[in-house]
C-alpha cells in the first residue's frame, strides 16, 4: 500500500522535527516494538545452548526458574506462516518445532543443535544453522520473538502516565554487552504527559540492563511486529530506566 506507506513516513518525519533531549533522570518508560526487537534480537545469543556451554550467558543453570516478569513469554517458532525464516527442518536435518524458551516468565529451554543437545543430554530443539556448506554448524534462532500480550499502546501511555516512549535506539554493536546484559545507547522518541504524546526527543542515551529488565517488565503490548527479519516483539512497558540527556 505505497499511499499508507507515504503517509506513515511523511507522520514520521514531521513528528521529529525540533527534537531535543530531556533532562537526565529516572523514568518511566515504554519500548515501542521496533525498538524493542533490536534489543531482543541484541541479547538473543544469551538464549543459546553453545553460549551458555562456554560460560558466555547469564542464564546458564537457570532453566526452571523465573527469569522475567510472569506477562512475558518468548518464543522459537520455525513453523510461523508469516515468519521470515521459516524452514521445516534446520541444517542437520532435524524436523522443526515451536519451542516456548521462556513461559510466563520462567525459562524453559536452550536453543539447541545436535552437538550441545548431546553435551546437556536433552533433545535438540532444532537450531543448527550453517552459513554455507563450508561453514561449521551454530545455533541459531529462526523466529524468535516476545508473544503479544494483551495491552493496547495507548493502555500504555496512560499507564505511564508521564514518561517517555523510545522508538530506536541507537549504537548496539558497542553500547550493548550480550554477556553480562548491560546496555547504554543512544536513543529517540517522545515525552508522554498525562498518558498523551507530548514532544520528540533525541540525544538521550538509556541504560540498565536486559536480564534485569525482563524481570521489571509491567506490561506487554499487542502491537507484535517483525520488522524486518526473524525476530519481533510488541510495545513493552520496562518500568523505571536512567535517561542521561541535558543537565538541569
Amino acid at each position: 500500500d505505497a499511499k499508507k506507506l507515504a503517509e506513515s513516513a511523511a507522520k514520521l518525519a514531521v513528528d521529529a522535527l525540533h527534537a531535543q533531549p530531556v533532562t537526565s533522570g529516572q523514568y518511566r518508560v515504554v519500548i515501542q516494538n521496533l525498538a524493542m526487537t533490536d534489543l531482543l534480537e541484541t541479547f538473543s545469543p544469551a538464549f543459546s545452548a553453545e553460549n551458555a556451554q562456554k560460560e558466555l550467558s547469564l542464564l546458564k543453570g537457570k532453566i526452571g526458574e523465573a527469569v522475567a516478569a510472569v506477562s512475558v513469554s518468548i518464543v522459537d517458532d520455525p513453523l510461523r506462516t508469516d515468519g521470515f525464516a521459516s524452514r521445516p527442518f534446520d541444517a542437520e536435518g532435524v524436523p522443526s518445532q515451536r519451542h516456548s524458551v521462556v513461559e510466563n516468565g520462567v525459562f524453559q529451554t536452550f536453543l539447541h543443535n545436535l552437538k550441545t543437545a548431546h553435551k546437556d543430554g536433552v533433545a535438540s530443539t532444532g537450531n543448527a544453522d550453517k552459513g554455507s556448506y563450508a561453514s561449521s554448524v551454530r545455533v541459531s534462532p529462526t523466529n524468535f520473538y516476545i508473544e503479544a500480550g494483551t495491552e493496547s499502546f495507548e493502555a500504555m501511555l496512560t499507564d505511564i502516565g508521564d514518561g517517555l516512549v523510545i522508538t530506536e535506539v541507537e549504537g548496539l554493536h558497542a553500547g550493548a554487552n550480550a554477556v553480562s546484559g548491560d546496555f547504554s545507547l543512544l536513543s529517540k522518541g517522545y515525552t508522554v504527559k498525562n498518558g498523551k504524546r507530548e514532544i520528540p526527543v533525541e540525544q538521550i542515551t538509556i541504560a540498565g540492563n536486559f536480564f534485569d529488565m525482563l524481570k521489571n517488565i509491567r506490561s506487554v503490548g499487542t502491537d507484535l511486529r517483525f520488522p524486518s527479519g526473524g525476530f519481533g516483539s510488541p510495545s513493552i512497558d520496562v518500568g523505571t530506566l536512567s535517561v542521561a540527556g541535558k543537565s538541569t
